[in-house]
């Protein structure tokens, strides 16, 4: 079984919102926006911990939190105590189980379930438990008459709450389906307690540790819990019998044992004692009294909860003494243990499972395993990015062993093509009327990307932005990202990319640009994009534009053509562009093609159809050439230019109308490569007065503007 949904409503500072979780979901965004809560809401589900005033979002409402199990088996059910199977699947959805925390103004909460109650509300639990309130006997089953008059015959003679809540209970399920409806009931009666065998254990790992909270556990509870989830490990040692059997040694000191035949008291005799001296004051008042103290029998699990962890960094002392990072560290050791131990325990389970079919026929019986719940608060604090590499794998390791694990993160190396199945990013939102609140927006990488994709695209630098950022700006390559970055800031000093928090993403070139802006839309994210002219002319399919978009610019290009055709401009390719066209495979399938053709002619064959189309594609290249030539013309006036460019800017796509980003660099700028041109570039540049004057300018409104101004301007106003 596992967590598939959680829904949040009045807690903290989420008013109401749910997402679907997976096996490892990561909780991200920015800070202050409510990713914390979602773990401690997820926490508080399971523990029911008493809370304050300052816990409601509104006082005035209650808190539900709402989580949905999915995949339920039969060995899951199997761990609830015979009696309650039975019962658990009352409230069974198939292989789902919807259960709510429903926390009460006061604070006080209850586990509730959904499922067909009675609309009369007679029957709620409410109504009776302050019906039966402080009566006795008979006195209880007539006050419940009282209210029930047409169940007298079922009711009367009932003297006990347990038994008058049975036959309701009885009643209630004999009730027509038309006098129900779905609403939060109380579990089944007598589950409520065991229901916690069945339901994952929450292990919480806050970031930040507040003594004065009491929904987050002590440090020292926390480090006896993950000791506690290496106990299992020691069921299966050579040791365990040792071990318990020296728990029951203990126990026969401590205890009176009862069996079926006798009773043997071999305690200590100073405990027999202190009992004794006990027993001889309580008869002075109540002389037919007798008093016996009963200690639990230990169990290994308690052990390890209560269990201290020491370190000896030149003081021995208790951990909770030391620093945040070796606190952490021993957190993770903790952890990869567990990792290392299961694959150890999965082993020997493979081999043990192998012997017992060569002994005997027939299937094993499953042994059903409580799983946990890793609620995990900022887990690479304190850890180096390497350290932080190999503890997502150990956290990617524990939900093979049937855990769940939920962390928030600031960490962009927290994701896996293999195992991160969910992003839940927290957006804080401010409406006009109200308080702020955190809203949820779910995102499955794993169905909405392929692969490919995921690899290429999610890497530190875009993690970043998607986890942080509220906008990017898209670029063509290093030299764009470089040049941009620091022009902006020159031109207005309000300009800065770094401090507003808009990364600038390098996208290897305009082909790309659909599957970045894909990406980024299902982080809600705005996506402005930058690019070259190259790109009206060639690969304009990559970009989302309007449909008038579309047609303004077949009407520009047949107007490109024109003008060419109208100057008699040669179609001639440079040098430069041959040399990147022959880099392409592609382009030499097609030269080799023309080889092919060429020979076919020369040996007096002619051409179909399609072959003298393959020739036309392959020289489109060059009337491609001339488009960008006119375009790029400094002298040529075309209005239709202007229009077009206008309409993209409308739609955050930025076409640099004198091409690509080096048109904009100061005169004489040289360089090895782009990337050291576009520094060198940079370093030409003191201040707004150097910067201005040679950027070209573009016509907004039939007004001359700064081209990378507007643009700017677009990005940050």
């Amino acid at each position: 079984m596992h967590i598939s949904s959680v829904k949040i409503k009045n807690y903290r500072g989420i008013q109401f919102d749910g997402f679907d979780a997976s096996p490892f979901t990561c909780v991200i965004g920015e800070n202050n926006a409510g990713k914390s809560t979602i773990l401690l809401a997820t926490s508080l589900f399971f523990s029911g911990t008493s809370l304050g005033k300052s816990d409601f979002f509104d006082e005035a409402n209650p808190i539900e939190i709402e989580i949905t199990f999915s995949d339920i088996k039969e060995n899951d059910i199997n761990r609830l105590l015979v009696d309650h199977r039975v019962r658990i699947k009352e409230i069974l959805d198939g292989e789902k189980l919807t259960l709510t925390r429903y926390y009460d103004t006061d604070g006080k909460s209850d586990l509730l379930c959904s499922r067909l109650a009675p609309k009369d509300e007679r029957y709620s639990k409410d109504v009776i438990t302050a019906l039966m309130k402080g009566k006795k006997g008979k006195e209880i089953s007539s006050a419940v008459i009282a209210v029930f008059p047409e169940h007298k015959a079922k009711l009367e003679g009932l003297t006990t709450q347990k038994d008058v809540n049975a036959q309701l209970e009885e009643i209630i399920t004999a009730l027509p389906v038309e006098e129900k409806e779905l609403k939060l009931s109380p579990l089944p009666t007598g589950i409520e307690n065991s229901i916690k065998n069945f339901l994952p254990e929450p292990i919480y790992i806050a970031a930040v540790k507040d003594l004065k909270d009491d929904v987050k556990s002590k440090e020292s509870a926390t480090f006896g819990k993950l000791l506690g989830i290496l106990m299992r490990f020691l069921e299966s040692s050579e040791h365990f019998d040792r071990i318990t059997d020296s728990f029951a040694d203990l126990h026969k000191l401590l205890n009176v044992v009862r069996d079926a035949d006798q009773i043997t008291d071999d305690r200590i005799k100073k405990l027999q004692d202190i009992e004794k001296q006990i027993g001889s004051f309580l008869s002075e008042n109540f002389p037919k009294s007798k008093i016996e103290i009963e200690i639990p029998k230990p169990e290994l699990k308690q052990v390890f909860t209560n269990a201290r962890i020491l370190i000896d960094d030149g003081v021995r002392d208790i951990i909770e003494t030391k620093g945040d990072g070796i606190k952490r560290s021993v957190t993770f050791a903790l952890l990869r243990t567990y990792v290392e131990q299961y694959k150890e325990q999965r082993k020997e389970a493979a081999k043990s499972k192998k012997d017992d079919q060569e002994e005997a026929e027939g299937v094993p019986v499953e042994i059903s395993e409580q799983p946990y719940i890793f609620l995990f608060e900022e887990p690479e604090l304190y850890l180096h990015p390497g350290a932080q590499k190999i503890l997502f794998a150990a956290l990617e390791k524990l939900t093979e062993a049937n855990n769940q694990v939920f962390v928030t993160t600031h960490s962009p190396m927290f994701f896996s093509p293999h195992s991160t199945g969910t992003f839940i990013k927290v957006i804080k939102e401010y409406p006009s009327e109200g308080k702020p609140h955190g809203k949820f927006l779910t995102i499955n990488l794993l169905n909405e990307v392929d692969a490919k994709d995921a690899f290429q695209i999610i890497c530190y630098e875009n993690n970043t932005a998607a986890f942080f950022s509220n906008r990017v700006l898209l670029v063509e390559g290093d030299s764009d990202v470089i040049y941009t970055k620091e022009v902006a800031k020159l031109l207005n000093s309000e300009w800065d990319f770094e401090a507003k928090n808009i990364p600038i993403i390098s996208i290897n070139g305009k082909s790309n640009v659909k599957r970045f802006t894909d990406f980024y839309s299902f982080f809600k994210i705005k996506c402005f994009c930058i690019v070259d002219s190259d790109a009206l002319i060639d690969g304009f399919e990559k970009f989302t534009v309007t449909e008038e978009t579309k047609k303004q610019r077949e009407q520009l290009l047949e107007i490109l053509d024109r003008i060419a055709n109208e100057k008699g401009m040669q179609a001639e390719l440079p040098a430069t562009k041959i040399k990147e066209l022959v880099r392409r495979y592609t382009w030499k399938e097609r030269y080799n093609k023309l080889k092919e053709l060429g020979l076919k002619v020369k040996a007096g064959n002619a051409l179909t159809e399609d072959e003298i189309l393959e020739i036309d594609f392959l020289f489109r290249e060059e009337e491609n050439n001339l488009r960008r030539r006119v375009f790029t013309d400094k002298t040529m006036e075309i209005p239709e230019k202007h229009s077009l460019l206008t309409a993209l800017r409308s739609q955050d796509i930025f076409i640099l109308s004198h091409g690509a980003i080096e048109s904009y660099y100061p005169d004489g700028v040289t360089g090895d490569d782009k990337p050291t041109k576009a520094l060198n570039a940079v370093k030409v540049l003191k201040g707004y007065e150097d910067c201005r004057p040679h950027l070209p300018n573009i016509k907004v409104e039939d007004k001359k503007q700064c081209e990378l101004e507007v643009i700017f301007k677009k990005i940050f106003e």
